[in-house]
């Protein structure tokens, strides 16, 4: 099996919105952890923060992360002040069709965006969505363990099929 995203690009915001408007592209899946926000931390990086401003004008957000601690993610959604569902089981699609549907989103005019391959981007794939692969916010600091399953993780990752305009 090979994964082959949309787009492979190094951060969020490196995304380019007016070409996934363009695409007709109207909802943007977000995984948690390490695409959006350091593990753990519940807080966004300013950057990040400040671009996700931008994105709620066009776009709506809507957060799958396949942490399970509800109460971290009760915090999370507060601060993001969008969906957030937790325990999400990517690559299983049963909690993004949910969302799909709760949201009254058509996955035609959605992208799922992440950092994991066989979780993020294989869910994308499976329900046919524009897919974004992001490196990891805090791939420096990860435990060796977590190095090598990034490593073992790329090697189902083809080239992207596109790349964002400058």
């Amino acid at each position: 099996m090979r994964l082959k995203p949309t787009y492979i690009i190094k951060k969020v915001t490196d995304i380019n919105l007016d070409e996934l408007k363009a695409d007709g592209i109207t909802s943007l899946f977000f995984d948690l952890d390490n695409t959006l926000m350091p593990p753990r931390s519940g807080k966004l990086q300013y950057d990040i923060a400040q671009w996700l401003e931008v994105v709620k004008e066009t776009f709506q957000i809507v957060v799958l992360s396949n942490n399970p601690h509800f109460d971290y993610m009760e915090k999370v959604a507060e601060e993001l002040n969008c969906p957030v569902y937790a325990k999400a089981r990517k690559p299983d699609t049963y909690i993004a069709l949910k969302a799909l549907k709760e949201n009254n989103i058509l996955p035609q005019e959605t992208a799922m965006i992440g950092d994991r391959p066989l979780t993020d981007i294989w869910v994308g794939q499976r329900l046919k969505l524009i897919t974004i692969l992001v490196d990891p916010l805090m791939k420096h600091h990860e435990s060796s363990i977590i190095k090598l399953l990034r490593k073992f993780e790329r090697l189902f990752v083809t080239s992207a099929e596109k790349t964002f305009k400058c």
